[in-house]
């Protein structure tokens, strides 16, 4: 799962894909990530909004 905020972009590792079809019917996107994306799936920076190729 990719996500990006504030010109960065994150990879999630291992997010079960009912979970990412819930974030993506989600109403209120940030609010359904903080509760049950963030801190439980390991994730990297994959680069910013400045990177070219």
């Amino acid at each position: 799962m990719w996500f990006v905020v504030s010109d960065k972009r994150y990879e999630f590792d291992n997010v079960p894909p009912e979970t990412f079809a819930a974030f993506k019917a989600a109403f209120a996107k940030g609010r359904y990530f903080n509760e049950h994306i963030r801190n439980r799936f390991r994730y990297r920076l994959i680069g910013t909004g400045n990177d070219h190729g």
